[in-house]
């Protein structure tokens, strides 16, 4: 028995001991016998905590490398040779009660203050005299507040302090101030957390709303119920915060398509969740991490939430192949799983949508005929599985064709519902269809992408209306500057430098074509009818001036400057255009715009015009807006001073443009109202262009102010574009006429319907062209046309009405140019012999023509006298004039090459002609050397 005794050397606390321990005590005896040996009496022995140093060698001493081990008590009692090395005891913490001196102290101490308030309360009664009610309610506030009490009398403070503060307790202000302060953090805090709920509900919904799948708009729809139910601060304004930033990314990478929507619909409820690795992350990159990381993260624990597609297999499945079941086969109507019929059914169809090559409709009819078993469906991917070349378009197209045949035994009033459930913009996009049927699916995606693009950030208001038109004819057009540059998008992802770009392309197409219309309006337009305003336009839009200087100029000359007042009678009385443009030119060289003296002192009305000089620099504000508000400050609007003076306090330039846009655009109506009518609407009338009925309307229209338009006003004012602002006008009539004539059933499907018309045109599923021909046509009550339009609006299928109105037009083509034929063949019999002298005739008439020309140009330079001052001044302003035009003239090198070459083929054929006459010249005269020898 001696032998199995194992003696350990215990250490406690303050204390040591050797224990000896054999196999099969019992804890109880163990734990009492360590506690007697130890004289602890805290708490029980739990266990031993065992440390083995390492072994030491040599003379000189290593650091210990000691190892930890816990042994409980119960396997110390079964196994004591494990207790070897340095043992120390551990002790549980004691929840006994606390022992009866430390109770009795503390019931003394308590005692003590007791007796100490109530000899206060005492002497405080008999010297105020207080009722016994006062005494017993002040001695039940002082019960209450026992050690908020106790502190303030134990204060260094007076005796007249002390005993204002027991007297204020039996006031109400005193007794209930604290109260009201807590109950009414409580209702702020209340409040607070309300209106974060409803500010983060109203971010899911807003990322809900971008989404395009019904099924992740109502999961995230789902989100935003449950948070505004269910949503607690959690002590701060941290979760609040953090929960912002993190939606406004998520939102933000849905905008740039680099976050598929099941993973954002994953990753919002993450957001709302609190996840602890996305806040982590969130903090890492404010303190000093980037933005891609954070995205890289989030997108990362979005997926592990989501089963992701699976890519679409080339080879052939090493498994054996599924028996085919024929239709009655018993063993078929016991399969109801889909999962157990066609194990990667699904996830063929969702590596399909994946890929973009189904909508969001077509992935769901799919899905729905995949549940029910549909034979033809998984016959198909049956099929697709053991084949040996897997050819995924044809499985695509399978596919879609299943889908149309079912749209097409739909009837009528399912299509509209089927349409108005999943929102009119899926029913536009997903119906969208380009003209070319010929083209892959990848040059038309990119058209695609770019028009939901330019949607996206015209809604945002990162593109303007007029850039975004500008786009979308160049995407219809299939520009190769737009297609590059998606090109390079696609290759990077860098959304900001795609619309950098596209922004720059349209400012560049938007010169083209003013600079053409300036030319078409200085050829066609009396110089009479212009004013120094116009002129200056028409030089920033040629590019020849500058935007700053441009604004420079208009408050020079409304600011009373005597040299541009001078210059604008001149050009009254001559017309003189070309004169009037070197004068502004010479004037903006020598103002030097932008470069004023920063001492200089200057009163209010030429502080507000640097200020909209400023402005108009910055490209801000435009040329008209800066026109009316010179005319606004000349008559010292009290509105527009106004403004300035809320400016000059708060320093705010946003709120400041923000107030001004408003002013003009009101200002504007007020100034353009009548004009309107008596200028615009009167001559439509007369021109037969506003169907019955439109101009009374249009008339109405602008005493009611209508928002369609003052917004076609301000727009004109904008880009001087008389076309397109005289088109608005009468599509508005004809708008309003068609709902006045009834022509279709419901006026409001109607107004709908030719609302779609813009729609479609912006969407790139009709050209501008195409809308305009039927806009026309509906006006004039073509009947085809008007039946197309009465099924569009039972229907709504868009891509029906855009296919039926094509035909439509190509049927009137074609119908025009086979009458054009036969008026031709009538016209042109007797004259087939000599087209061919009158071309060589004209041909030899233009080279000399040519040559008058320039003889005639070099004689009037010859002409004009030259001062040395003046000619250098006009060479400076005719090399800044060239260096401007530059990005035009680069724009237009494509048509000077096609000129170029198609000289060089009249050259040729003129080469060919010579060597003809010289041919024939050597014959002649070979023929008639022989004769001469004769």
């Amino acid at each position: 028995m001696a032998g199995e005794v194992a003696y350990v050397q215990l250490s406690g606390a303050s204390a040591r001991a050797t224990l000896g321990l054999y196999a099969g005590m019992e804890p109880q005896e163990l734990q009492l016998l360590v506690r007697a040996a130890l004289n602890h009496h805290g708490g029980a022995c739990a266990g031993f905590q065992v440390s083995s140093d390492g072994v030491r060698s040599g003379r000189k001493k290593r650091a210990p490398s000691s190892v930890q081990r816990i042994v409980p008590l119960s396997v110390a009692c079964k196994a004591p040779e494990l207790l070897t090395g340095r043992v120390s005891a551990l002790f549980a913490p004691s929840n006994a009660p606390q022992s009866a001196v430390e109770r009795s102290n503390q019931i003394s101490e308590a005692s003590s203050d007791v007796q100490r308030l109530s000899r206060l309360l005492q002497a405080l009664e008999s010297e105020q005299k207080l009722s016994s009610f006062e005494a017993a309610v002040l001695r039940d506030l002082c019960d209450q507040q026992r050690a908020r009490v106790l502190s303030v009398l134990a204060r260094d403070t007076s005796v007249n302090e002390k005993k204002a503060f027991l007297l204020r307790m039996l006031t109400p202000e005193g007794s209930k101030m604290e109260l009201q302060t807590s109950k009414k953090r409580e209702k702020n805090d209340q409040e607070e957390d309300k209106l974060h709920a409803e500010l983060v509900a109203k971010r899911v919904a807003a990322i809900g709303r971008r989404v395009f799948s019904p099924q992740v708009q109502t999961q995230v729809l789902a989100l935003e119920d449950k948070m505004r139910n269910h949503w607690t601060a959690g002590g701060s304004d941290t979760r609040f915060s953090h929960t912002m930033d993190l939606l406004s990314m998520v939102e933000r990478m849905l905008d740039k398509h680099v976050l598929l929507e099941e993973h954002g619909a994953h990753l919002v409820e993450l957001v709302l969740g609190g996840n602890q690795v996305l806040w982590s992350a969130l903090l890492s990159y404010q303190e000093s991490g980037t933005l891609s990381d954070l995205e890289t993260t989030a997108k990362r624990l979005a997926a592990l939430g989501v089963d992701p597609p699976k890519p679409i297999s080339t080879k052939k499945s090493k498994g054996k192949s599924p028996k085919r079941l024929g239709k009655g086969s018993p063993a078929k109507k016991r399969v109801r799983n889909v999962a157990a019929a066609i194990p990667s059914a699904v996830s063929v169809v969702r590596s399909l949508r994946a890929q973009h090559m189904l909508t969001s409709l077509e992935l769901d009819i799919i899905q729905a005929l995949v549940a029910q078993d549909d034979t033809q469906v998984l016959q198909i991917l049956r099929d697709f599985e053991q084949s040996d070349h897997r050819d995924v378009g044809a499985l695509r197209d399978s596919l879609v064709s299943i889908v149309e045949e079912i749209t097409m035994e739909l009837g009528d009033e399912e299509k509209a519902a089927a349409a108005f459930a999943r929102g009119m913009d899926d029913a536009v996009r997903e119906g969208s269809e380009f003209e070319d049927s010929d083209d892959d699916s990848d040059s038309l995606g990119w058209q695609k992408h770019l028009s939901f693009l330019l949607g996206q950030w015209q809604a945002h208001h990162q593109l303007t209306p007029t850039s975004a038109t500008t786009l979308r004819k160049m995407v219809a057009q299939r520009h190769n500057l737009l297609e590059s540059a998606y090109e390079v998008f696609s290759g990077d992802g860098d959304a900001s430098e795609l619309l950098d770009t596209l922004q720059r392309v349209a400012k560049l197409q938007r010169q083209i074509e003013q600079s053409q219309a300036g030319q078409n309006v200085l050829n066609g337009e009396a110089a009479s009818e212009m004013s120094l305003e116009d002129i200056v336009r028409q030089m920033q839009r040629r590019g020849t001036i500058q935007a700053g200087d441009a604004a420079g100029l208009l408050v020079l000359f409304h600011g009373g400057n005597e040299a541009l007042q001078a210059a604008n009678e001149a050009f009254q009385a001559d017309g003189d255009i070309h004169e009037l443009e070197e004068t502004l030119l010479l004037v903006v060289k020598h103002a030097r715009f932008g470069n004023e003296a920063e001492g200089e002192t200057v009163d209010e009305i030429q502080a507000v015009s640097r200020l909209l000089a400023e402005f108009g620099r910055n490209g801000r504000l435009e040329l008209w807006q800066i026109q009316l508000l010179m005319l606004l400050l000349k008559s010292h609007d009290p509105r527009l001073l106004a403004a300035v003076d809320v400016y000059s306090d708060d320093k705010n330039p946003e709120e400041l443009l923000d107030t001004l846009e408003i002013l003009v655009e009101l200002a504007a109506w007020e100034r353009h109202r009548r004009a309107m009518v008596h200028d615009w609407i009167a001559p439509l009338a007369r021109s037969g262009k506003l169907p019955s009925g439109g101009a009374e309307r249009l008339v109405q229209l602008v005493k009611a102010r209508d928002d369609r338009v003052v917004a076609a006003l301000v727009v004109f004012l904008s880009d001087n574009n008389k076309e397109e602002f005289v088109d608005t006008l009468a599509r508005i009539a004809c708008l309003e006429a068609m709902k006045l004539k009834n022509v279709q059933s419901d006026s409001n499907e109607g107004h709908l319907v030719l609302a779609l018309l813009t729609e479609l045109e912006e969407k790139g599923i009709m050209s501008g062209e195409e809308r305009e021909q039927v806009e026309e046509l509906v006006c004039s009550g073509e009947p085809r046309m008007l039946a197309a339009m009465d099924v569009l609006a039972t229907t709504h299928d868009t891509a029906d009405f855009a296919d039926t109105a094509r035909r439509i037009l190509d049927k009137m083509k074609e119908q025009a140019m086979e009458d054009a034929e036969v008026k031709e063949n009538e016209d042109t019999k007797p004259s087939e012999g000599s087209d061919d002298a009158t071309n060589a005739a004209e041909s030899e008439s233009q080279l000399p023509e040519k040559g008058d020309e320039e003889s005639g140009e070099v004689e009037e330079v010859a002409k004009e006298p030259q001062h040395p001052s003046e000619s250098e001044e006009a060479n400076e302003v005719e090399i800044k004039a060239e260096q401007q035009q530059d990005t035009v003239d680069g724009a237009e090198e494509k048509d000077v090459v096609e000129e170029e070459k198609n000289d060089e083929e009249v050259a040729k054929e003129g080469e060919k002609e010579k060597d003809v006459e010289e041919l024939s010249d050597e014959q002649a005269a070979e023929q008639a050397q022989p004769e001469e020898q004769k």
